[in-house]
Parts: structure tokens; C-alpha cells; sequence
């Protein structure tokens, strides 16, 4: 439908699971149609798994696709620290540390005004053709999180019927075909087809990691920093060269050792979750962001959002990623009373607590 209906046809992928099926069912139709080549986009965020970067060249290097292998400079949120925000992803002048060289298949100059990952992500693909009439194809799927699902199924159709898609911006209408997909049935299209995937899922396997808690994504964004821990051990020379790039990588792996990086109890020193808040918002957020992080928490009251707070400021979440992803969970509660017998194990989910 989505082929038929559309003068060109753009993969978005991660290296990920989700859009290494997308990809392939993608270009099943595409032959189908004889509509190859089938353009491939990825925002290379620099800060990646070796692993992701040797999967993604693999790709981009097939016969059967266009790559558009995005290596331009702009701003990346780095979490782990909370003096330095910002991590300048493929600086000219950092050259000499890069976490990985640039590719001679990739793009590196930025051909928009925009300098963050977010909007970068949906701006790009219009780049990517002349087409007015494009579609952009996501492997987003609403088992992933509370919040995908939120965003998936909490709006009209958007396209002959369907929900699976956003409202049209510019020349491109983007589309999470795979969005009714389980853990399960990306799995077993892998292994059904024999399809060829990012070697990290296999050492999370062995690492003992619940398969719904395997991501591929960048590494110190908001909500991949679990991801340091295994970096250390998954790929040394990696980590090594993450030490080098990014502030804040050696003490943040380090405070694995002690415990959770997410306070579980409220320190005996503090009367209640707000003051212990507002304590951390004074004393590590940069005094520039506080009122930022205070308008995204005006009409958030109570122990469960005082908590989440918490966990922004330690994670140094300036976009507020996990504020909205608990503000889906917590709207989806409010519609589903029966879910509240499991919320408490679930909160402590979302906040981090190990399985």
C-alpha cells in the first residue's frame, strides 16, 4: 500500500532490530515492484556501538540500496555529566578522537539549519529526495514503550484509514508499518529468513539481559545509559575510545559498582522526594536549565512525580524524555483502572530497578 501510493520510498534505520526487519520486508516489495534501489537513511550519531557501525557499513554497501549515511556535525545530549551537556558530534576539530572515522559512502555536511538529533531525524529525509509525494518508514512499535504507544494509537488516521502513520510534513509522511509487531515475531522473522543483525543483541543474550530490555541505540543519550556498563565489557577498545570523547563516561561506569544510578529510597538527610529534588536541582543541574526544568514540572505534584523528577536531574535529561515518556504511562493508568493492581511494579520498571 505504502509503495503503491508513494513516488519514492525512504528506510530510516537505527542498526536496531526493529528497522533491520523493517529494512528487509521493505525491500521485499521494493523488488517486488521493481522499485530498487531503496533508499536507506541513517543519522550516524557518532557516540555508537562498533558493532552498529559494522552492521550499518554493511548495509549501506549492498547493491540493492541507496545509502544516505548522515556523518554531520551537531549538538548530541550527552548524560553523563552534568558539566558538559553537549557532546559536538563529528567535530572537524576532534577529528583525532572520533569514536569512529567517517565513512567515504556517507554525507557530512549538513544540508538543513537544524543542530540536534530530534530535529535532524525529521528533517533529513526530505533531503533525501525530490519527490513531493515521499514516504518514510520507521521501525517504531507500540510493545516498545508506554509512550510509543501513546503516539501510536491516540490520534485519527492519518492516511487511508490507518493510525500507523504521522500527519504529512513537507514532502514526506512518515510510517511505522511494523508497529503491531511483538519481541517475538521480530525475532522469529530474523531467525526465519536468516537475515543478518547487530552482534550486540547476541552478547546482551549472554550477558543475561531480558530480551525486552535489549536496545541498539546511541550510548549516553537519556535513555541508553545502562548501555556504559556493557560497553566496558562488550567492546573494551570502544570503551576505551568513549573515555577519550565523552565527559563523563569513566565516573559514570564507575557508579555502577556501588549501585543504582537512580535513587530507589529517599536519603535520610531530606523531610520528603520534593526537597530532596530540589536539593539535586540546585546543586548539579547548570544554573542556565533550571527554569527549564522547572515550566516542564508546574502541575507535576506528588511522591510519583517527584521521583521522575529525580531522575531527570540525574540523568542531566534537559529535552525531558522521561518526563513525557511518565506522562504517557501515567495517562494510560488514568484510562485503565485495572492496570493499578501492577502499577507499583511497574513505576519501579520505569524508574530502573533491576528484574
Amino acid at each position: 500500500m505504502i509503495f503503491d501510493g508513494h513516488d519514492d520510498v525512504i528506510v530510516s534505520m537505527s542498526g536496531g532490530k526493529d528497522s533491520t526487519v523493517l529494512f528487509r520486508m521493505a525491500l521485499m516489495v521494493a523488488q517486488e515492484r521493481g522499485r530498487l534501489p531503496l533508499k536507506v537513511f541513517w543519522l550516524d550519531q557518532e557516540a555508537e556501538w562498533q558493532a552498529t557501525v559494522d552492521y550499518m557499513q554493511h548495509i549501506m554497501e549492498l547493491p540493492e540500496v541507496t545509502p544516505y549515511w548522515y556523518q554531520i556535525p551537531f549538538e548530541f545530549t550527552n548524560t553523563l555529566s552534568p558539566e558538559k551537556n553537549f557532546i559536538s558530534v563529528w567535530n572537524p576539530e576532534d577529528k583525532a578522537i572520533w569514536i569512529h572515522p567517517q565513512h567515504p559512502l556517507s554525507i557530512k555536511e549538513n544540508p538543513s539549519s537544524e543542530n540536534r538529533f530530534h530535529e535532524l531525524v525529521n528533517v533529513l529525509p526530505s533531503y533525501c529526495t525530490d519527490s513531493e509525494n515521499c514516504a518514510v518508514l520507521v521501525g517504531m512499535r507500540m510493545t516498545e514503550s508506554l509512550n510509543r504507544r501513546v503516539a501510536i494509537t491516540q490520534h485519527e488516521a492519518r492516511y487511508k484509514g490507518v493510525t500507523w502513520c504521522k500527519k504529512k510534513v513537507g514532502r514526506c509522511q512518515v510510517f511505522w508499518p511494523i508497529y503491531d509487531f511483538t519481541n517475538d515475531d521480530i525475532w522469529t522473522a530474523i531467525a526465519k529468513n536468516h537475515w543478518a543483525y547487530n552482534r550486540v543483541y547476541d552478547l546482551q543474550y549472554q550477558w543475561g539481559l531480558a530480551k525486552e530490555a535489549m536496545r541498539v541505540s546511541a550510548l549516553i543519550h537519556e535513555t541508553a545509559w545502562h548501555s556504559i556498563e556493557m560497553l566496558q565489557e562488550f567492546e573494551p577498545d570502544t570503551y576505551n575510545k568513549f573515555i577519550r570523547r565523552v565527559s563523563g563516561v569513566g565516573t559514570f561506569a564507575h557508579t555502577f559498582d556501588s549501585g543504582d544510578i537512580i535513587p530507589r529510597q529517599l536519603p535520610f538527610a531530606f523531610r520528603s522526594w520534593q526537597e530532596y529534588r530540589d536539593y539535586l536541582l540546585v546543586n548539579i543541574v547548570k544554573p542556565e536549565y533550571h527554569e527549564l526544568f522547572r515550566n516542564r514540572w508546574k502541575n507535576q505534584t506528588g511522591d510519583e512525580w517527584y521521583r521522575v523528577h529525580v531522575k531527570e536531574i540525574v540523568l542531566n535529561d534537559i529535552d525531558g524524555t522521561n518526563n513525557a515518556n511518565a506522562r504517557s504511562r501515567f495517562r494510560i493508568r488514568e484510562k485503565a483502572p485495572t492496570y493499578r493492581k501492577r502499577d507499583a511494579a511497574q513505576f519501579e520498571q520505569y524508574m530502573g530497578s533491576k528484574k
